[in-house]
């Protein structure tokens, strides 16, 4: 019993703690990479008019060498930056996800999603939730 417990607590934990991307590049070889972003099984709260930053990762395969662009996707009355735009492939891979809900932003759940698009290969993309509260 002990032992089945600790099967699900650790699969509980592992599919909260990680959030990636399918395969972009040469998928199912070591020329392929993911987007490593916030796990967020539920959705995390901004208020309107504040600002969150949120961490975000190209986790490359180990024959992986190109430069990657990221975009994100638009949002109503919600700024979402990336910074960088482009993670060089010298790089260590990692970025930050900017989001400011505007103070009118519509009160509800928003599904940010980055797209990550190598020099060569397939793009890929993954998502993640934001929920825009009322700041008062």
């Amino acid at each position: 019993m002990r032992l089945a417990l600790l099967a699900v607590a650790t699969l509980f934990t592992f599919s909260v703690g990680c959030n990636k991307s399918p395969e972009g590049g040469t998928p199912n070889t070591k020329s392929s990479f993911k987007i490593d972003l916030p796990a967020t099984p539920v959705a995390k709260d901004i208020k309107q008019g504040n600002t969150e930053t949120f961490d975000g990762k190209i986790d490359r395969g180990s024959e992986f060498k190109q430069d990657v662009k990221l975009e994100v996707n638009k949002i109503d009355k919600v700024d979402v930056k990336i910074e960088p735009s482009t993670v060089k492939a010298s790089e260590d891979g990692k970025f930050k996800i900017t989001v400011t809900p505007a103070k009118d932003a519509p009160l509800a759940e928003q599904t940010i999603t980055v797209t990550a698009k190598p020099d060569k290969g397939d793009a890929t993309s993954g998502s993640f939730k934001i929920k825009v509260l009322d700041n008062k």
